[in-house]
């Protein structure tokens, strides 16, 4: 079959997985080590690689979706191992309002199956703020700005900034599972593998900064977190981070505990 015969052929099955059908015959039209790359800063957002992967980004798509998240294509540009398809979206997303949103789907085909897939948004900003909504409560952390934290001005510096949303993640870790250390146990280290920070507006000395932490994405071997930082009322800064598991022996990526994973996660964070 040609690239567009597969793909419409997984995309009808995606679709009726997505409406509550069965997963495996997904999975028959993913390659081993495909690769599904979403933007932006919501909680669905990442490059997802691996068949496994991909299928729990679309299983937890699913659910906090509600299981009823439909799919309407409006266009499409095939080529011999490539297809564009525009779609439309629509879902009861956080406390079940129906949000729609457009999108264009980039499939690259190889060997009969879905090899490659980048899900690009017409509006980035509305459907990182769709998807945003399906994220749980967040955790709180408070702390006041002291004059030593802003250096020879009045003003929170950038490496400062970051050593707040540390702060806010080892408290988060802490209300789940304890001690960073006792709970990762003697055999686990912990290291940070990439942050984004989004400055929004001034956070000055004797500023009480509260940042709310949300466990975006839980993987077997990470966390992606996403953080919102206000003073008062003022939206501040907007941040993500990945934190990967390590082997405390050979440094190589490992596996998180599966009762520490369990500790971690919470109803509607992305596994």
């Amino acid at each position: 079959m040609d690239a567009k015969a597969i793909v419409d052929r997984f995309l009808e099955l995606q679709r009726a997985m997505y409406a509550g059908g069965e997963v495996a015959p997904v999975a028959e039209l993913l390659a081993e080590d495909v690769v599904w790359h979403v933007p932006g800063a919501s909680p669905i957002a990442g490059d997802h690689r691996g068949r496994d992967a991909v299928l729990r980004y679309f299983t937890t798509r699913r659910e906090l979706a509600g299981g009823s998240m439909a799919i309407f294509k409006h266009g499409e540009l095939g080529g011999d191992d490539a297809l564009v398809q525009l779609a439309d979206g629509r879902a009861p997303l956080g406390g079940g309002e129906e949000i729609e949103w457009r999108t264009a789907g980039v499939y690259r085909v190889a060997d009969g199956r879905i090899a490659e897939a980048w899900l690009v948004p017409l509006d980035a900003a509305a459907f990182d703020a769709a998807w945003a909504r399906t994220r749980h409560e967040p955790f709180v952390y408070r702390q006041r700005v002291r004059p030593q934290e802003c250096a020879a001005s009045t003003f929170l510096g950038h490496p400062r900034f970051l050593e707040f949303l540390e702060a806010a993640f080892v408290e988060w870790w802490r209300s789940r599972a304890g001690g960073l250390q006792e709970s990762l146990g003697a055999e686990r280290r912990l290291t940070l593998a990439s942050v984004r920070v989004d400055y929004l507006a001034p956070v000055r000395q004797d500023d009480e900064l509260r940042v709310e932490v949300v466990l975006d994405r839980l993987a077997p071997r990470s966390l992606h977190l996403h953080y919102d930082a206000f003073v008062e009322d003022t939206r501040v800064a907007e941040a993500a981070s990945r934190y990967v598991s390590l082997d405390a022996a050979t440094g190589a990526p490992a596996d998180l505990p599966d009762a520490l994973a369990r500790n971690l996660k919470a109803p509607g964070t992305f596994i």
